[in-house]
This record gives C-alpha cells, sequence and structure tokens, in this order.
C-alpha cells in the first residue's frame, strides 16, 4: 500500500481495455449514467446502465480478462446481452463483479442452436471456444457444439434465477440407462476470454453497459434490501432503478443505497487517466494504449457524463452518510457537510443528488493546475473513534496513506470555548482537463468511508407510567459496526463437506485500534466468517462446530507515537467457499498470527482465554470473535424473529460501570453479552438478543471468544517463532 496520500491513487494501477470503438458512440442526456430528472427536483429514476447508439455495428472488446456468459435480450430474439465476470482485476484494491454488455448482434455468436464455427471472420470469442471444443474432443467424435454447452439455454434458465447461479453452479446428475448425466440446467462451462480480445459486435442503436461493484460471493435469504442480480436484470436493455411505484419511505431510502454497487462507464474509464492507468482502444485491428489526458479526449469524449465527479460517502453501518440522519448540523438545520472549490467558499449542502445518495460534481474550477480540488467538511460530534478514510480517492491532506484520526480531523475550539461541530476541511484532488481558468474534471468516482457521529439504538424499552413504554438508548463499541452477513451463505462450493465454509464481506469497514487510552492506528477491513469443526476427544460427540468472526486488513493507518508499536497489515479476504479442500476442518490462523492461552476462572467456570499474537511480536490488528455454531444460529435466529435488516454482531459490556473483572489467576478480562443491532421495518436501530445470555470473554480486546468455542483448543508451539528467537540468540 502506498505510504502516503500523495502517492496514493497509483496503487490502483487501473488497466482495462475499452468495450467498443470509442468514436463511434454518441450519447444523449436521457441515456447517461444517473438520476433521471430534467432539473434539480428530487427524481425517481436513477440510470444505472451507461447507454449510447451507435450509427453503424461496432466490435466489442473484452474489458479484462474474465469468465463470459451470454444471455437474450428481452424483447429482441436478434440481439443479447453480454456479462464479462472478471478473472483478473483491472483495478487492484477494487473488486468488479460484472461488466454487462447489452445489445449484441446473437448472430455473431449463434446459428439456430448451435455455436458459430470458427473462422477467420469470426471473433477471436468464438474462435478460442471453438478450439477449446475441438481439442476437447480431439481423439473421440465430435458432437454438435450447442449454444447450451456455454450457458445459452433460455428454455432451462428462468428470469429469476440469479446470475452467480450460472457462474457458481452446482452440477446435478441424474441416472439414464445406469450412467450419470448432467441435468439440462447445470451441463455447460463458462468460457474464459483474455482482455481486449473481440466478443462480437454491438448492433446498430442504442446499446449499453453496466459496470457493478462486488461485495462478495455470497448470497443471503429473500427478501433482502441488496440489488438483485438475476437474469432478468441482466437481459434487459437498459436497467434503472425505479422508486416510483414504492410509497414506504424507509423502503424507498434502502433501495436508493444500492446505488453505491455501480458505476458510470465514463467515470470507470476516465479514473484510468490518474498516473499508472492505462486505456487500451482497438484502432482497426492496432492495439493503441491511451494514457492521461488522452484518456479524456480519445476515449470518454462522447459521453455526456465526461465531467462528472461522482462522490460516494460511506458511514455508520455501511450506509451512506446521513443515512441515519444523525449528521444534521443542528435540530434546525439538515445540512450535513459543506463542500466548495477553495478553502474559504464552502457552503451547506446535504449528502444527495437530485435525492440520491451521493454527490455529482461538475462545476468547473478557475486555476491553472492539472488537478481540480474539492474541499469538504463533515459534521462530528468529535468522539475518539472519528475518522475517514479514501478507498478510493486521493486525500491531499490527509494524515497519512489516506487515512485520518480524531485528533488529525478536530479543528480547534470555537471562541465561545464550544467544541467544533465541524471536521477540518479534506482536500479532494482529481485529474482536470482544458484551458487555463476554466478547468472541469475528468470523469471518475472517489469513495470514502467517515464516520464522526455517535448514533443511538433502542437497547430496551421501559414502561413510561401512562401505558406507553419508552425506549431505552444506547451506544455502540469500537467495533461493533463490523461483524455482517450473519445469514448469508457462500456462492461456490468446494465440496460436499457442510462443515467447512470461509464467507468473506467485501465492504470495507473501519476499526480504530484505541486501548488504554493509546492510538495503535486504523485499520481499513474486510470481514471473513469462517465455519469449522475441532475435535473434543468424546466418542460420543467428537467433533465441536464452530463459527469465526474475522477481520482482514486491506489498508492501515499506523501512528508513530504509539508507544508499544504499530498495529501490523495482513492479507485481504479469503474467497467465499463452501466445504473443505483439504482433510482439516479445522480453521488454523495465518502467519503471522497465533493463539496464546491462559485459564482462568470466572465465578466458577475455567475457561481458555485466547490471546491474539504474532511471530514478529506486532501489535495484531485483527479482531477475531469465536462462537459455537449452536451459539451462532441462536443469533442468526433472531433475525427473522425480530425482522431485522442490515443486522452485525454487537458486544454488550456485562460491568458498563467496571469494565473489567480480575481472576483468582490474577489475569484481567473482560465480559460481554453478545446480541444482535438491526433496522426495523421502520428503520430504527434496535437490539435483539437470546433469553439466555450468550456470554463472551476478552483478556486482550482482540480475540473476543465464548467458552464453549475455546473448550477444545489445545496449545500448539509456534515453530517459526523459536526458530526466529534461536537466530537472536
Amino acid at each position: 500500500m502506498a505510504g502516503s496520500s500523495s502517492n496514493y491513487i497509483p496503487q490502483f494501477a487501473p488497466q482495462s481495455h475499452f468495450f467498443t470503438n470509442p468514436v463511434a458512440i454518441t450519447q444523449s442526456p436521457e441515456q447517461a449514467f444517473g438520476p433521471v430528472s430534467t432539473d434539480d427536483s428530487p427524481a425517481e429514476v436513477f440510470h444505472v446502465t451507461s447507454s449510447f447508439t451507435l450509427t453503424a455495428d461496432a466490435k466489442a472488446f473484452a474489458i479484462c480478462t474474465g469468465v463470459v456468459l451470454v444471455q437474450p435480450q428481452t424483447g429482441n430474439d436478434s440481439l443479447v446481452n453480454l456479462i464479462l465476470r472478471p478473472f483478473k482485476q483491472p483495478i487492484s484494491g477494487l473488486n468488479i463483479k460484472y461488466f454487462i454488455y447489452r445489445g449484441l448482434k446473437k448472430a455473431d455468436f449463434f446459428t439456430g442452436g448451435l455455436v458459430l464455427p470458427g473462422t477467420t471472420g469470426n471473433s477471436d470469442f468464438i474462435n478460442k471456444i471453438n478450439a477449446a471444443f475441438g481439442a476437447f474432443y480431439a481423439n473421440g467424435i465430435k458432437p454438435d457444439f450447442l449454444a447450451a454447452y456455454i450457458g445459452f439455454d433460455p428454455a432451462n434458465q428462468p428470469d429469476s434465477m440469479p446470475i452467480a447461479s450460472l457462474f457458481f453452479k452446482q452440477s446435478v446428475y441424474t441416472t439414464n440407462n445406469g450412467q450419470p448425466t448432467e441435468t439440462p440446467q447445470t451441463a455447460f462451462e463458462l468460457p474464459l476470454i483474455a482482455m481486449g480480445a473481440s466478443l462480437g459486435n454491438f448492433a446498430t442503436g442504442e446499446c449499453g453497459i453496466d459496470i457493478v461493484l462486488n461485495y462478495g460471493d455470497y448470497q443471503l435469504p429473500v427478501p433482502n434490501d441488496e440489488f438483485v442480480f438475476d437474469l432478468a436484470y441482466a437481459r434487459d436493455n437498459d436497467y434503472a432503478i425505479d422508486l416510483s411505484t414504492v410509497t414506504d419511505d424507509f423502503k424507498r431510502k434502502l433501495i436508493k443505497e444500492q446505488i453505491f454497487q455501480f458505476l458510470d462507464a465514463a467515470a470507470y474509464f476516465g479514473f484510468h487517466s490518474t498516473e499508472q492507468g492505462i486505456v487500451t482502444i482497438d484502432n482497426n485491428g492496432t492495439k493503441v494504449k491511451k494514457t492521461g489526458n488522452a484518456v479524456y479526449t480519445d476515449v470518454i469524449q462522447h459521453f455526456q457524463t465526461k465531467n462528472n465527479l461522482y462522490l460516494y460517502i460511506q458511514s455508520d453501518r455501511t450506509r451512506s452518510y446521513n443515512f441515519y440522519e444523525n449528521y444534521g448540523r443542528s435540530d434546525s438545520d439538515d445540512h450535513s457537510l459543506l463542500a466548495g472549490y477553495t478553502p474559504t467558499t464552502l457552503v451547506p449542502q446535504t449528502y444527495d443528488t437530485k435525492g440520491w445518495p451521493l454527490i455529482i460534481d461538475k462545476g468547473i474550477q478557475a486555476h491553472n493546475n492539472a488537478s481540480n480540488l474539492l474541499y469538504l467538511q463533515f459534521v462530528t460530534d468529535n468522539n475518539s473513534n472519528t475518522m475517514l478514510y479514501g478507498q478510493v480517492a486521493q486525500i491531499d491532506n490527509a494524515q497519512s496513506n489516506n487515512f485520518c484520526d480524531a485528533d488529525n480531523l478536530k479543528l480547534p475550539d470555537n471562541t465561545d470555548d464550544t467544541p467544533s461541530t465541524l471536521t477540518k476541511a479534506i482536500v479532494l484532488s482529481n485529474p482536470a482537463t482544458g484551458p487555463n481558468g476554466t478547468k472541469q474534471n475528468i470523469a471518475t468516482f472517489n469513495i470514502l468511508l467517515y464516520q464522526g457521529v455517535v448514533y443511538d439504538y433502542i437497547s430496551a424499552q421501559v414502561p413510561d407510567g401512562q401505558g406507553g413504554a419508552l425506549n431505552v438508548l444506547a451506544q455502540p463499541n469500537f467495533f461493533d459496526d463490523v461483524f455482517d452477513l450473519l445469514n448469508a451463505t457462500p456462492l461456490l462450493k468446494a465440496s460436499d463437506n457442510i462443515e467447512y465454509s470461509i464467507l468473506s464481506s467485501q465492504k470495507v469497514k473501519l476499526i480504530n485500534h484505541f486501548y488504554n487510552n493509546t492510538q495503535y492506528g486504523i485499520s481499513a477491513v474486510q470481514t471473513t466468517t469462517i465455519t469449522d469443526v475441532i475435535d473434543t476427544g468424546d466418542t460420543a460427540t467428537p467433533t465441536l462446530s464452530r463459527v469465526t468472526y474475522m477481520t482482514d486488513s486491506v489498508d492501515i493507518l499506523n501512528n508513530v507515537v504509539a508507544i508499544t508499536g504499530a498495529v501490523t497489515a495482513d492479507t485481504q479476504s479469503s474467497p467465499s467457499v463452501s466445504g473443505a479442500v483439504t482433510v482439516n476442518k479445522t480453521y488454523a490462523l495465518p502467519t503471522p498470527f497465533y493463539y496464546d492461552i491462559q485459564v482462568f476462572t470466572d465465578s466458577t467456570q475455567l475457561i481458555n482465554g485466547l490471546l491474539l499474537k504474532t511471530t514478529d511480536n506486532s501489535v495484531p490488528n485483527k479482531i477475531i470473535l469465536g462462537l459455537t455454531k449452536a451459539e451462532d444460529d441462536l443469533l442468526s435466529g433472531l433475525i427473522n424473529t425480530n425482522n431485522l435488516g442490515n443486522p452485525r454482531l454487537y458486544l454488550i459490556s456485562l460491568f458498563p460501570d467496571n469494565n473489567h473483572l480480575i481472576s483468582t489467576e490474577n489475569i484481567v478480562y473482560r465480559k460481554y453479552k453478545v446480541a444482535l443491532v438491526g433496522e426495523t421495518i421502520n428503520g430504527e436501530l434496535k437490539s435483539a438478543f437470546n433469553s439466555d445470555d450468550i456470554v463472551a470473554y476478552s483478556i486482550d480486546s482482540k480475540s473476543y471468544f465464548s467458552k464453549g468455542y475455546t473448550d477444545y483448543v489445545n496449545y500448539q508451539p509456534i515453530t517459526s517463532l523459536f526458530l526466529d528467537l534461536e537466530i537472536s540468540l
């Protein structure tokens, strides 16, 4: 990762191929990505497809190396849509889920129910899959190359089928005359194609491209508030999120959150104009690389949105900034931030564009520099967990590595000695183009993560003395926003073993490593949930099922003044997968992490206490919560019984006034009740917990565990640590 904000953006090193001939497309305002409205009034429709018009057929090219799925286009038998799932991500550190090409000529792929043969006149895609098909049957009788063999089988693929079920298919076999035969629904293999390869032709007329961010390869029980990526969406000619029939205010807010997963094509390719970015275009068969300002002039020039900066701000519980309406400047002022092009011209505004949760900036700036600057001030209550991270952004005045902590963001008190309710002005820098004095944005996008005001949730209700009830409010601790996807399951199945699975959540969250008044740093994390079993040594019940929730850092802020050392980076989340790929079904911590065990007494119980350690003696930046599977099932059951959305695991201290205990072994520990907090159907945040407390302990405020989780954990010597010590001697 980058060491300072000044060289942060190049870490992404974006490299993509443009999806068609850039000079062939035109785009009207009605075809552009974004909220659809003729003025600044709230829009009921948000266009997620970047549509465009072609006056003649134009070749389509693979934006990156990826896996291809072809689907019919609804309402037009002569057209198909193509879904490209990246195999190699084009932007390091930003995962794309799908590129969806809308409006390709079906005749470039199939004739009747057969794949076209490989000839010099056909696309790279057709020639590649024909070569692979021929090689597979080189020593036998080659059958007809059915379209169904590469996943094009509309008769067996209803609109309601998730796109992911085709990319992560679970093959099913039936017996036919004693021979296992794969059912038609799964009897296909999706082909892989290289970046820049020709796919076919966009047809004359209106076509489109969708760019979708990836949150992880998982599935949630339906219904849920996430966007539904089904075949109906994939087959549409032009897709928009439409609120015109939604009357419930909170449901409208939830649906609006879905735009966080979509990018404008102009902004995606414009993002490549930064240092180390490359967009390759095809010039009559010759590949030409475009960089810097040439990305603007030669690649995205024909988009209506070529000067749009899309600013996405994620806040509490991965919702958009001010989703919970806790960032208003005052009870009478709903403005939630200040924005402007210079430090002295910041004006209050709400976080939205035409009612949708993002800021689209396309202002012209009067300077002579290569970058446009955008100044922002956020509302804050100056709590110690206030923090900011530019996940995809260049913050020129960041503290370090695109992070700012509470002290760095805090302004001096007002002249009347009251704390400032605003952060310092942060400065976003993005590439600009145009003559001196009239600089415009080169279309791009920024993603910021900011938390600066502590929110409340309903922890209980008590009688008000008049036959009603009063809400008892509580506030989260430092990592109560983090562990999500409690009822999700992995899409990829590695084996039939259901005792082991890894589930990754790729939405980035922030953790402030602040303990005993010492700031150790901030981590931007993804999370992993591991289900495994551990041997008990009991013949009656030889194994115990467990669930481990764990953070995986993708970026860190180290505080150089921390006395006892800085946090250390670890790896990003593992792919989501169900089933163990090895014989061992018990999860082991990745290097350099390991557990030390301290046995202590809580009341009359002996607890195997787990301390998270590293072999290099750095401060671990992981947070881990371990429960038995039975305990986790009880918590997951609370989601349905309480009808909670966006649920998160919470730890409620059982001793809030004296938050630590000392065992008879003189070990200091903390004790918590594990609960859930989620959104009610009315949009309130509310806790839920089991009638019999699920209790978790911690010795080091890094590792949290229930008694049952650690009962059968045995100490294992760390060979690498001993080896290091021997070398040092």
